[in-house]
């Protein structure tokens, strides 16, 4: 998806919001919120994000009160590849870091109907789904916070530093990726073979 939007004339906007979407792990009214003043670049070895909760806050004349799932604030450490993608943005005079095609305010329903039809329609050839199966073409913007469990699990980062970044205290996503990834383990582990026909006596001369 990203090579492809890459290669699209106007479609790098896109690649940013599906690039910031798979390495954090947001929903996508928490990156479309997302302010450049939530970011510091030179905390931490990456930098860090930080997300406020601002539901009990008095608001500040038309600026929208801000507001996480779970009531509460959370921060995260920032991907080296979200950094260099962070550092190249020129910085839009309202504040927010993402943006759509024509620099406006992101709204999720035209987002969605974007990526359906801008990018998950012309590659759906190229990664067919069985028929009456869920594959590619039926990913959404949710997607991409799956996919953030998933490579975290895959890569070894903790259920607990994850649930964490994602802003939960109990999470049944989670869990059900780091199972598959255990499943996958055992699944690696058994098709080691030490020896092409290991027997008792070979056991014993091993």
């Amino acid at each position: 998806m990203l090579n492809f939007c890459l290669q699209q004339d106007g479609l790098n906007w896109l690649r940013r919001i599906i690039l910031g979407l798979a390495l954090t792990g947001l929903r996508i009214s928490e990156l479309a919120n997302l302010r450049w003043s939530d970011i510091d670049l030179d905390r931490g070895k990456h930098g860090m994000i930080q997300l406020v909760d601002e539901t009990t806050q008095r608001r500040r004349g038309k600026e929208t009160i801000r507001s996480t799932k779970s009531g509460r604030n959370r921060s995260f450490p920032i991907h080296t590849e979200l950094r260099k993608m962070l550092l190249s943005m020129h910085r839009h005079i309202d504040g927010y870091v993402f943006h759509g095609s024509r620099g406006g305010r992101l709204k999720a329903d035209t987002l969605r109907r974007i990526l359906i039809r801008d990018v998950l329609e012309p590659l759906a050839e190229q990664f067919p789904t069985p028929k009456d199966e869920v594959g590619f073409r039926d990913g959404r913007l949710h997607s991409f916070r799956h996919f953030f469990c998933s490579l975290c699990a895959n890569s070894g980062v903790s259920v607990q530093a994850v649930m964490h970044w994602l802003g939960h205290k109990e999470s049944r996503m989670v869990q059900h990726y780091y199972h598959l990834h255990d499943e996958e383990a055992h699944r690696q582990m058994g098709s080691l073979r030490l020896f092409d026909d290991l027997s008792d006596d070979g056991a014993a001369e091993a």
